[in-house]
């Protein structure tokens, strides 16, 4: 039988469980410009928002990788918007201008060297193609998923685990 422990969830922000659009820009630079509190403000919660709460008071491990950087206003946005428990991990960008696949691929590969994490079953939700590939190069049991499989898969655990 399977146990929640055998599972890991890692969410995305940008495009997966946050619309930010409105401060993406078309650079790095684009973003530090337009992280303001006004703009981080305006940020929508996308369905899978809820997911991170619901999956961790079930009892999966949850994280969240970003490959943005994260201001006081982002960590406040997470808690007080979309009540993410402050028990989940949440992963960013800190001073390194590498490619976000690069920079995931890097932050989540603990989950693979650690005794702890190196049989569980990963699964990276991220709305990037490249960054979902570069995460399933990690292990046979690292798996990059679109929202929508996410999600699908998100909903099929929540009834076997109910």
């Amino acid at each position: 039988m399977q146990r929640l422990q055998d599972n890991i969830f890692i969410f995305d922000l940008d495009g997966t469980t946050i619309d930010s659009r409105h401060r993406q820009g078309e650079t790095l630079e684009d973003w530090f410009r337009l992280n303001t509190p006004e703009n981080v403000a305006r940020d929508k919660p996308l369905l899978l928002a809820k997911a991170i709460r619901d999956l961790w008071e079930s009892g999966f491990h949850v994280l969240i990788c970003t490959s943005r950087t994260l201001s006081a206003w982002d960590y406040e946005y997470l808690y007080n918007r979309i009540y993410v428990p402050v028990a989940v991990k949440v992963i960013g960008r800190k001073n390194s201008n590498m490619e976000s696949h690069k920079l995931k691929k890097k932050q989540l590969s603990y989950l693979q060297n650690f005794k702890h994490f190196k049989h569980a079953n990963k699964f990276l939700i991220d709305d990037d193609e490249q960054n979902r590939l570069s995460f399933e190069e990690l292990g046979s049991n690292c798996w990059g998923l679109t929202p929508t499989s996410g999600a699908r898969l998100i909903e099929h655990l929540k009834r076997d685990f109910n």
